[in-house]
């Protein structure tokens, strides 16, 4: 793989100052975005500071649509109302073909190398300055080594071996790295954010900058992927007893969460049309009709008929008609549904928060943040570490189980069943729409249990991988190689 070049240098300062306000169009555009900001910009912390804001902003351009589609969609969470008309294209990918992946984006890994390019520069130039409030160099090397840790993280659960790149400009071909390298790689540089960053800095910061909680959460699910479940319950001990978070506790207003901010957040991307921040983005518009979109841009996000949402037969799966659970009421919305098929689809609507007077004719709109993570998350997965045979405390499982369940007001877990998939539901129920879906089948080997992908292809087969795109082959000269079940 070609690792891009700078950016020619009388378009640096201008780049590096739009990137502070995430408010450069260029900036938030696939098409354009390719390249890191120019080397010799970065000359002082406030280049840095700069040069950090432009790293969350390739972040925010990348995450939101790739994670969603295939950490929700692909796990059959979400589909059209109909499957023989009105039918999204995005309905396929949970079929796990190769053509409804790639026609979805699920093959192009470009924009992740984007943001790990603009790290790489990052941690090159920080030590070149002088002047430098150490306190400040090391929550900067401390950021830029996350950004780049959890980047590498989704690159590795799509594609499975991928190139490893360390460097701001590369022009050799790379080739892919086997995943325990990568797995490295990911792990040192949390380490490096964990030893540099502090549990919280200022509010306006809160949850949506790195923080050394985000890098204990981050790494606790690399260890869960691992299936190192003992040291993914300690890292989800630390968040939980040592970290600045707590649940939100106004079960009607759990919107608050993706709002965002909330003291329930641990990290997540910003979107706020004060800061311009505010961008067209799939999770929402085809989650949502009327009357929140009422436009025809995206070709249905204004039409109910459109809407990606779980089907009545996944929602009684999740919430049973007999049985109380308030996210129910809170993460989907009934106020507006279907017309004429009531019974059949309701909205999912964490991410309604919409900017006043919006541009419509964009859908530029919305301003819901993004959870990569946060505490129910946490819990949740300690939760799944201590049931582990590994760890063997399920009686401390159930207490955790059942402290998300109480904030829902649904009954508590007493024994009985299987106390893996009891979590792994509640995984589902409480985090649907926030793109963990898919990756918690993977982790937990149930990928049969609860998607299309048959047992006999999901894990050894390597089925759960994306395909690669066959223009980043061939642009590498055929040095990288396509994923063995996609051959």
């Amino acid at each position: 793989m070609k690792i891009p070049t700078t950016w020619k240098n009388n378009m640096c300062f201008l780049l590096l100052g739009s990137a502070l306000l995430f408010s450069c169009k260029k900036i938030l555009d696939p098409e354009i975005v390719e390249l890191p900001t120019a080397a010799n910009a970065i000359t002082t912390s406030a280049d840095v500071e700069k040069g950090v804001a432009a790293a969350y902003s390739y972040l925010r351009a990348a995450v939101p649509d790739k994670v969603f589609l295939m950490g929700d969609v692909r796990a059959d969470v979400f589909s059209s109302y109909s499957q023989s008309s009105n039918v999204r294209t995005e309905t396929a990918i949970a079929t796990n073909t190769a053509t409804a992946l790639l026609n979805n984006g699920g093959g192009n890994w470009k924009q992740f190398y984007t943001v790990i390019a603009q790290c790489n520069l990052l941690l090159e130039k920080i030590p070149e300055i002088a002047n430098y409030d150490p306190s400040l160099r090391r929550k900067h090397i401390g950021e830029a080594s996350f950004v780049r840790a959890l980047t590498y993280f989704y690159l590795v659960r799509f594609w499975g071996d991928v190139p490893v790149n360390l460097k701001s400009v590369n022009i050799e071909n790379l080739p892919r790295t086997p995943q325990a390298d990568v797995f490295k790689q990911i792990i040192s540089d949390l380490d490096v954010a964990i030893a540099d960053l502090e549990l919280q800095y200022g509010d306006g910061d809160k949850a949506v900058r790195a923080t050394r909680g985000a890098a204990w959460a981050i790494k606790a699910h690399v260890l869960g992927w691992l299936q190192n479940y003992a040291g993914c319950e300690k890292l989800c001990d630390s968040v939980i007893t040592q970290g600045p978070y707590s649940l939100v506790t106004d079960t009607m207003n759990l919107i608050s969460i993706f709002i965002g901010k909330s003291n329930e957040g641990i990290f997540e991307l910003n979107f706020d049309a004060n800061a311009r921040e505010v961008q067209k983005n799939r999770v929402y518009n085809r989650t949502l009709g009327r009357p929140w979109y009422t436009d025809q841009s995206d070709g249905g996000g204004g039409t109910d008929r459109f809407i990606l949402s779980p089907t009545r037969e996944q929602l009684n799966n999740m919430f049973p008609p007999s049985a109380r659970d308030a996210r129910l009421f809170t993460w989907f919305d009934r106020a507006t549904c279907l017309q004429g098929v009531y019974e059949d689809r309701i909205f999912l609507g964490k991410y309604k928060t919409l900017r006043l007077k919006g541009d419509t004719a964009s859908q530029n709109i919305n301003e819901s943040n993004i959870i990569i993570t946060r505490l129910a998350d946490i819990m949740l997965l300690r939760a799944e570490a201590l049931a582990s045979p590994a760890v063997g405390r399920a009686g401390e499982a159930a207490v955790l189980l059942n402290k998300v369940r109480q904030r829902a007001f649904t009954t508590p877990y007493t024994g009985g069943g299987n106390l893996a998939d009891t979590i792994l539901l509640e995984r589902r129920k409480e985090l649907i729409g926030e793109g963990q879906y898919f990756f918690d089948l993977v982790r937990t080997r149930k990928l049969d249990k609860d998607s299309k992908i048959t047992a006999a292809d999901w894990y050894q087969k390597g089925a759960w991988l994306l395909p690669i795109d066959q223009g980043i082959i061939a642009k590498s000269n055929f040095v990288i190689t396509q994923n063995e079940y996609w051959k």
